[in-house]
């Protein structure tokens, strides 16, 4: 999925990141992180025009933060 929109806004600096990187700040798998861009859940940006292979995947930090701040899970008030 490609990332729309995107104006660096100069009051926040916002990084680019690869696969590695994201799987780091998220504690998963690299390939957790391409399923991930690849069902749209996270925007991410594949470059490059390899058939098999494209080996530039970028993900903005930003995106990276909103997508785990919109997987939180609010806690249960149940009483036993």
């Amino acid at each position: 999925m490609i990332a729309e929109d995107r104006a660096p806004d100069p009051d926040q600096a916002d990084e680019l990141l690869d696969a590695k990187q994201v799987a780091a700040l998220m504690k998963v798998h690299v390939a957790t992180v391409y399923r991930l861009a690849d069902s749209g859940l996270l925007k991410a940006m594949r470059l490059g025009k390899g058939e098999k292979r494209r080996r530039g995947f970028r993900c903005w930090a930003s995106d990276v933060d909103a997508y785990m701040h919109g997987s939180l899970i609010a806690p249960t008030t149940e009483v036993a």
